[in-house]
């Protein structure tokens, strides 16, 4: 068995585990390995190692899928793409699942959608080399008959919204969109890896809200009073984990982990 394979299986274990009824749940650790990757942006050597340290003493532990999407991204900064693409994919979630696993499974769709983009990029350019100009209609990366084919939908199954165009008369078929439209601006996958980690992550816990149930106010970079509840993912950055000791929020692309509120 291939170590990507092995890999890959490894995690599909770990996340599924997540959804057990009882199972143990190390908020230290989480804390203590964000702690450690705040020191140098989530960048260092030491990240994977202490990524894999928790799956090795945590086995089973529904924050793995932080760890785990902690450590994609680690890969996808040093350009392993292959690495990366098994942990996302085992972070994919079939049906209904619990807060932090629906979290994960966005995240996931977020960097696998990015990496998809990838290669239709790499297609929209091997058309241009042969015809000097970018196609009209994306579905002309067809002709090229490439294997494995670039995916024209994003991995929520939408269509790519693709338009060629310029602002500069004449230059029309020479510049192009590609975005997904859950994404946005933000599809492309060279400046999702600029970002910071948890940068834009800019939410500190206060209070819990007297009598909403896991709902708990924060205020923003600019002092505002911003409230979220667990679950609901129509907001910039959402609270997906409430536990004894920590909270997790994400933006989507990222996680922070924070001191639960008193």
């Amino acid at each position: 068995m291939s170590s990507k394979i092995l890999m890959s299986l490894i995690y599909f274990l770990v996340i599924t585990c997540c959804q057990a009824q009882t199972v143990k749940i190390d908020e230290r650790a989480l804390w203590d390995l964000w702690c450690a990757g705040t020191n140098s942006a989530f960048e260092a050597e030491s990240v994977l190692e202490e990524c894999r340290q928790f799956r090795n003493n945590s086995p089973g532990d529904p924050l793995a899928i932080v760890v785990a999407g902690i450590e994609g991204w680690w890969h996808l900064k040093r350009g392993n793409q292959s690495e990366a693409r098994n942990i996302f994919t085992a972070m994919l979630m079939d049906g209904n699942a619990t807060v932090l696993p629906t979290a994960g499974d966005k995240m996931a769709r977020t960097w696998l959608t990015r990496m998809d983009r990838e290669m239709v990029v790499d297609a929209l350019k091997k058309l241009y080399l042969r015809n000097v100009e970018f196609p009209i209609e994306l579905d002309a990366v067809k002709l090229l008959a490439l294997k494995p084919e670039p995916p024209l939908m994003d991995q929520w199954g939408k269509d790519w919204e693709y338009r060629r165009g310029s602002a500069i008369k004449g230059m029309e078929s020479q510049r192009y969109v590609l975005e997904s439209s859950m994404l946005g601006v933000y599809s492309g996958l060279q400046d999702a890896l600029l970002v910071p980690y948890a940068s834009r992550i800019d939410l500190v816990p206060v209070r819990f809200v007297p009598n909403l149930r896991n709902t708990i106010e924060f205020t923003s970079g600019t002092g505002s009073s911003v409230i979220r509840q667990a679950g609901d993912f129509t907001h910039r950055i959402n609270l997906a984990y409430i536990g004894s000791n920590i909270i997790v929020v994400t933006d989507g692309s990222h996680w922070s982990v924070l001191p639960r509120p008193r």
